[in-house]
């Protein structure tokens, strides 16, 4: 590693004595060597120097991912926030890793209340008891972000304000800090790290956290959240109050509903379990796939039901958007593993640039099926399907298939809820719930007039815009030639004849996808059960395909 860059480490953090604590806890939890690699035992007091590694009964018992998994929760906040986020990257951490990571809790001691006063008159620009009839000291939550109190408005309304920790901001550049100095450190001195490029993912992680705790984003969430669902009166979210939120204090209503995994308050309620966790599957899947906005933290402390059995959504810091094309894409990946087709599966990675030629496709379609047929054959009830996602996504990723983030966020968010509802009702079949749903909109996605017109206008751009600069291309081309920078060595036919025949393949190929779209639709018909419109579409899909051949048999050539 390069001298200067251990030479800039003080001078890119601000607090030594939190780097110290750091290095540390890491030393606590058995990383001692990470810390000799890196070379920053001089970071370190004489005294800390002398503390004891870990206890090897300690290291003996616990696994590496536990351990790692304490070594967050010891380092505060910011690497709980960290840890968090890295639980939904299968990408690019072992799933064991994955799976130890989700039990993260956001935890941690409510600050004071004469600070939360301070805050609030520093934000509102009024002392509390000039905003709020009554506001109840003692915090109902607490986390690393902020904490929330109940209240009431002058106007008789109740309400929760979430109020953000003093000195949370200076707190979170000094840990972000440090740990985009650590990661640059890990990249240029451990080798066999780079291939995770951690300067990158601290990077990323800054501005999502950033982003976090910025109370004014989580309030546009929370109102688009209430649009969305306006036409479904089972759904709901808290109202907020603008004028009296801002970027540290968030103003709401109060909600009262029973957690839902609280089976007694479930039935004091007077909601069926079942209904519940039907009503949970789907609002994952419309929040996905018809609105492209769904809630990325979907633990149990955020859904409340109320009387009746209507669900409350809380806490919309972390959400997830997915746009149209996306969707398309993971419509076609869940779709190939209902229908066991890992061909489907493997077309889609390529077609995506997931995955280069130099992969083994023919050791992943085969592992891909050896997975599908373990479960193909199992009762649809007995299948957990979180487990069954997560070993796809570990099959997939040990063949280097370079998922998107948004479609691993998409894959934990549909694993929770499927847990949660599994939890109040071990009954339920995620499974038998996914399957109609995603068919039918994988069917109207096929058959969506607009959708296959939007594809065709942008191929109509692109042509336009090659037409229009293949004129000048060709000038340039021809000055080359003339220059002697170019040699021509190939004959070619006369413009005329090759124009026609790009005309022909145009038509034909048009044809063919017109064919083959038929045929899918076919097959997603015939999977629904709609035997009628299975049978018209094949016959569709057939006559589009006989006139292709038709028409390449009539000129001889394609």
């Amino acid at each position: 590693m390069k001298v200067s860059t251990i030479l800039r480490l003080p001078r890119t953090v601000r607090s030594a004595g939190r780097l110290r604590e750091i290095l540390m806890v890491l030393i606590k939890h058995g990383f001692g060597e990470l810390v000799d690699q890196l070379g920053l035992q001089a970071w370190l007091t004489a005294a800390s120097r002398l503390l004891p590694r870990a206890d090897r009964s300690e290291r003996e018992t616990q696994t590496l991912e536990t351990r790692i998994r304490r070594t967050f929760e010891d380092l505060g906040p910011t690497f709980v926030k960290l840890g968090q986020v890295l639980a939904t990257r299968p990408d690019l951490i072992p799933m064991s890793l994955v799976l130890e990571l989700r039990k993260l809790q956001d935890r941690v001691p409510p600050f004071p209340f004469e600070q939360v006063q301070a805050v609030v008159a520093e934000e509102l620009g009024r002392p509390i008891e000039a905003v709020f009839a009554e506001f109840d000291p003692q915090p109902i939550a607490a986390a690393s972000i902020g904490q929330v109190h109940r209240a009431r408005l002058e106007t008789g309304e109740e309400v929760v304000v979430k109020v953000q920790r003093p000195e949370l901001g200076r707190v979170i550049d000094r840990d972000l800090e440090i740990l985009r100095a650590l990661a640059g450190l890990i990249h240029e001195k451990i080798p066999e790290a780079r291939q995770f490029n951690l300067p990158g993912i601290a990077q990323e992680f800054s501005g999502a956290l950033r982003l976090e705790a910025d109370y004014t984003n989580e309030r546009a969430n929370q109102e688009r959240f209430i649009r969305l669902w306006a036409d479904d009166d089972r759904v709901s979210a808290p109202r907020p109050y603008p004028e009296l939120s801002t970027a540290r204090v968030l103003t709401m209503e109060f909600i009262r509903g029973v957690k839902v995994t609280d089976l007694e308050g479930l039935a004091s309620v007077g909601a069926d379990v079942r209904d519940i966790a039907r009503l949970g599957s789907h609002i994952a899947l419309r929040g996905i796939f018809d609105h492209g906005f769904f809630h990325a933290d979907p633990h149990p402390g955020n859904f409340f039901v109320l009387p009746g059995g209507r669900i409350t959504l809380i806490d919309f810091g972390m959400m997830g958007v997915i746009d149209r094309e996306r969707l398309d894409e993971l419509l076609s990946f869940l779709v190939a593993l209902l229908v066991n087709d890992p061909d489907m599966m493997v077309r889609l990675f390529l077609e995506l640039d997931l995955i280069d030629e130099s992969i083994d496709l023919r050791s992943l379609k085969r592992e891909i099926k050896q997975l599908i047929d373990r479960y193909y054959n199992v009762p649809v009830g007995d299948i957990d399907l979180g487990r069954f996602i997560n070993q796809v996504f570990e099959v997939v990723v040990k063949h280097d298939v370079r998922m998107p983030a948004d479609l691993l966020l998409v894959g934990k968010a549909l694993t929770t809820i499927e847990g949660i509802a599994q939890e109040i009702d071990p009954t339920f079949d995620p499974v038998t719930e996914m399957r109609p749903y995603l068919l039918k909109t994988y069917v109207l996605r096929v058959l969506d007039p607009a959708h296959h017109a939007k594809e065709l206008s942008k191929d109509v751009v692109d042509l336009t815009t090659l037409v229009r600069k293949l004129p000048g291309e060709i000038r340039t081309l021809l000055k080359k030639v003339r220059k002697g920078e170019l040699r021509v060595v190939t004959a070619t036919e006369d413009l005329t004849v090759i124009l026609e025949r790009h005309d022909r393949r145009v038509n034909r190929t048009l044809v063919t996808v017109f064919s083959t779209t038929a045929m899918l639709t076919g097959t997603a018909f015939a999977l629904a059960g709609l035997e009628g419109a299975a049978i018209a579409a094949y016959g569709l899909g057939t006559l589009w395909f006989l006139w292709a051949w038709l028409g390449i048999l009539r000129t001889g050539g394609v």
